[in-house]
């Protein structure tokens, strides 16, 4: 069977074509401010559509009623109580399901991706914001609805302000728009520096800090690793509280690899509660990358079918 996955996050869209062992096509797009979620999710799937699909799989970044296929909100995507999965359904005239991004992440890399074979998994999404899904027991644990959401945990009284409307969140000093506002901070204070002369002109984005860090600029590189390190300190957080086997990062930034994965893995083993009476969780890159947001919700919607 043939199935779409779109997977909607604050700066991209993707969608694949999934034939229940590999992606067939896949199209990726960064997401434009004048154009609403479903219709996101609309124009993905339809970059990738050939007749065949027999289902469409989404994931949004936001507080995702699975139950009645309802985005209720999202500090990153545009819209409050869309009902996406009624609008889809009516669009296309197949089955939809709809879960949160990270949850759907979380699904693929169970099944073919870097937690097969574990139980207990936490998945941290890296990017716009911080992101993430629990697997209690290999299956994916959704508590009321809406678990998973630490990127909003409070980790600096009345810190930076975050795109949730509160402030001190732990996103504000580990994603994308935090690197961003640490080399901005640089470029701004020495107009002259390596930095400024390594991204060049253009505007400042995580990925041009990150590729200024793989050409070798040592202040780029510095900057990285201290988003890495904020990223570590909150894994060890969640590692107290929830005792994974595994972290699996996944998420734009997260797929960077080493050079934040790296710094979070060594904060999270000195920082973690009773370290010298237990073992560490394995830290990871997502193996499907990027894609597995799209691939999981493919494959659930593949799932969905298959149960009749």
């Amino acid at each position: 069977m043939t199935a779409f996955g779109v997977d909607i996050v604050g700066t991209k869209s993707l969608a694949v074509r999934w034939n229940g062992a590999e992606v067939e096509t896949s199209s990726s797009v960064e997401n434009g401010t004048d154009r609403g979620t479903v219709d996101r999710i609309i124009d993905a799937v339809e970059r990738v559509a050939d007749g065949t699909e027999e289902a469409i799989g989404v994931g949004v970044a936001g507080l995702v009623s699975p139950d009645d296929r309802t985005l209720a909100w999202g500090p990153h995507v545009p819209g409050t109580n869309l009902a996406i999965g009624d609008e889809i359904e009516d669009r296309f005239g197949r089955p939809v399901v709809v879960d949160n991004d990270a949850n759907v992440s979380l699904h693929a890399e169970l099944q073919i991706g870097a937690a097969v074979g574990y139980r207990h998994v936490l998945l941290v999404t890296l990017g716009t914001g911080i992101g993430g899904a629990i697997a209690a027991d290999g299956a994916v644990y959704r508590g009321g609805g809406f678990a998973g959401e630490w990127g909003h945990m409070q980790v600096t009284q009345g810190g930076l302000l975050c795109d949730c409307g509160k402030r001190g969140c732990w996103e504000t000093l580990a994603s994308g728009p935090a690197l961003e506002r640490l080399a901005r901070e640089v470029i701004d204070a020495n107009p002259n520096s390596s930095l400024a002369r390594a991204i060049g002109p253009g505007p400042v984005t995580g990925p041009a800090v990150v590729e200024a860090a793989d050409a070798g600029d040592e202040t780029a590189r510095a900057l990285v690793a201290e988003i890495g390190r904020a990223f570590g300190q909150g894994l060890a957080d969640l590692a107290a509280i929830f005792d994974p086997e595994l972290i699996v990062v996944g998420g734009g930034l997260g797929s960077v690899g080493e050079a934040i994965v790296g710094p979070a893995r060594r904060t999270l083993i000195d920082s973690l509660h009773g370290k010298a009476y237990r073992v560490a969780p394995t830290v990871q890159v997502a193996a499907l990358g990027p894609a597995s947001g799209a691939i999981g919700a493919a494959m659930l919607a593949d799932e969905e079918v298959a149960r009749g």
